[in-house]
């Protein structure tokens, strides 16, 4: 039987990740949240300011190999909690690591020999343009460095589904994960021209104030963090988080008047 490839509506399945870490805004606790402007040659969202992230591709599918390079909540443990096929989830995670390590430098990962944690992730950065090009995929990274994901290192945080109509169709899951030890994301990525970590009420801030273009996804996002003054708040209630797609209703949901009003005002 042929695996799934396709999100909901045959949308395209896409995953992004929220790095967080705690901070310290005007002497006072807040999270703080990894972002990227996007270079304007991108062919999807360009200028927009996202998260670390892009879309599921057949490397993130397992190819008889994922016990060996996986570790953690099992893709069937994933499939429950996002409400898909394991196989599908097993790609979802796959995919939201790999470009976090592509995107930021930052990777979720342990040695295979028990070592612990990978704190030093610097020492496989030769590997992401080869990622980024898909002359190579994470699993053989992986399995010639002795290491495997972690899959406790993410939580899932929202899915978004792309209005009908949209030019860029994705289905998209989000997950929030904390930086490890030792390792510190970095902007050397041919996708963004500016990365780095600021409170999402900084960000809704630029937003608003026209210097910075959002969508629905990521603002929504952004406005959902806002909310929280510590990581462990945060992770709280990601642990509960409702992962059902939200579809064209959003536009009706209250809670995201003010992103919708700008919209009609063409503010942006």
């Amino acid at each position: 039987m042929a695996m799934v490839m396709q999100g909901i509506g045959g949308r395209k399945l896409a995953a992004t990740v929220l790095l967080v870490r705690d901070g310290i805004i005007n002497g006072r606790p807040d999270v703080e949240v990894y972002i990227q402007e996007r270079v304007s040659t991108m062919a999807n969202f360009p200028r927009a300011t996202v998260f670390p992230g892009g879309g599921v591709d057949s490397r993130d599918f397992a190819d008889g190999h994922g016990k060996e390079v996986w570790r953690g909540p099992s893709a069937e443990e994933w499939g429950v909690r996002l409400g898909v096929e394991p196989h599908v989830a097993y790609a979802l995670v796959f995919a939201a690591v790999r470009e976090l390590f592509e995107e930021a430098g930052t990777l979720l990962a342990e040695h295979t020999d028990g070592s612990g944690l990978v704190k030093n992730a610097g020492q496989y950065h030769g590997y992401r343009e080869l990622l980024e090009t898909h002359e190579m995929s994470l699993t053989d990274m992986l399995q010639s460095e002795n290491l495997a994901i972690r899959s406790d290192l993410i939580v899932p945080f929202a899915r978004w589904a792309s209005p009908e109509g949209n030019r860029e169709q994705f289905d998209t899951f989000s997950f929030v994960a904390v930086e490890p030890e030792g390792q510190c994301a970095d902007g050397n990525t041919s996708e963004a021209s500016s990365t780095g970590y600021f409170p999402a009420r900084l960000i809704l801030d630029g937003w608003r104030a026209g210097l910075l273009r959002l969508v629905i996804p990521t603002w929504a996002s952004l406005f959902e963090l806002s909310q929280f003054k510590t990581v462990e708040e945060l992770l709280e209630y990601s642990a509960q988080v409702d992962m059902s797609p939200v579809l064209d209703d959003a536009v009706d949901n209250p809670r995201y008047a003010e992103f919708y009003q700008a919209m009609r005002t063409e503010r942006f």
